[in-house]
């Protein structure tokens, strides 16, 4: 296929950065929720709304120099209805519920994941907007966007330092040091005989320099036992959230409906926060591969 590549690759990746060794994405998501729709179980509301949206994608692909329209698959279920690009290497799902838009992307590689994402991202407020200007129109009343989440999943393993193994939950040290020992009590990792089954960490914080003022990010990592504790999965969330002003102490939320239009700052956070920040600080100094789909 040949799609389209509005930026270049090497502007965030570099033989001289780590993020080199990030070779794949295991997954991306993005949720736009709205109002709840009551007429759910109307099913004039919902053939009107699968059509739109089979034309939306249509226009999408076009836009984004994916074409290929033949392989849009459409599927519905009691809770959704869906749309599937099927594409060996561009494929995505679009997904309506009745309170959200799910937008979902399978693991690739990293590079080609920068040529989907700034392809295809552009054109889902048109996608949406439109979802939503027809809800307006059947529903008679306003609908609007609530709020937006982009989530970009990692999975690194088979860690090794100098040649030797080291376990995620030993990666994980550099952020959790503590856990409960046999009888309870607080003690060292690395000390512990506590055999440990899972551990995760997970912080959000304000992101103040958006160029849309104010985002809540996400740092998620886990560190199951599975594969013999060899890999950690990473989760990078970006969105709005309301919040306390903590000069007026007043209720505020950043305008939801401009996350649409923020995936630029969103990828480069991405990049700037999670990549070359977070996944760079706690595996700095180790050698390991990454994987689009799972741990071989």
């Amino acid at each position: 296929m040949n799609a389209a590549q509005p930026k270049s690759y090497l502007e965030f990746d570099d033989a001289n950065s780590f993020a080199y060794k990030v070779h794949d994405i295991n997954s991306f998501q993005m949720t736009i929720d709205f109002p709840m729709i009551a007429d759910w179980e109307n099913d004039e509301i919902r053939a009107r709304l699968q059509d739109r949206l089979h034309d939306d994608m249509i226009a999408l692909l076009q836009t984004a120099q994916f074409y290929s329209e033949s392989q849009l698959q459409q599927s519905k279920s009691a809770d959704n209805f869906s749309i599937l690009y099927k594409d060996d290497i561009y494929d995505f799902q679009v997904s309506v519920y009745q309170n959200k838009v799910v937008i979902s992307k399978s693991g690739l590689k990293m590079q080609t994941f920068h040529f989907w994402y700034q392809s295809a991202l552009p054109g889902m407020r048109t996608l949406v907007s439109s979802l939503l200007d027809l809800m307006e129109e059947l529903l008679r009343r306003k609908m609007n966007v609530t709020n937006v989440i982009y989530r970009f999943g990692f999975v690194a393993y088979d860690f090794r330092k100098d040649a030797k193994e080291n376990k995620n939950y030993q990666v994980l040290n550099r952020l959790i040091t503590k856990i409960p020992g046999s009888d309870g009590m607080i003690e060292s990792v690395e000390g512990s005989s506590t055999e440990i089954s899972r551990a995760d960490y997970k912080v959000n914080v304000w992101d103040r320099n958006s160029s849309d003022g104010r985002l809540s990010v996400t740092y998620d990592v886990s560190a199951p036992a599975n594969r013999d504790y060899s890999g950690l999965w990473f989760n990078f969330l970006f969105g709005t959230q309301t919040y306390s002003d903590p000069d007026t102490g007043q209720r505020q939320r950043e305008m939801p409906e401009q996350m649409l239009e923020e995936y630029d700052t969103v990828y480069r956070l991405l990049w700037r926060k999670g990549i070359q920040g977070f996944m760079r600080s706690l595996l700095d100094g180790l050698e390991f591969k990454t994987t689009a789909t799972y741990i071989p």
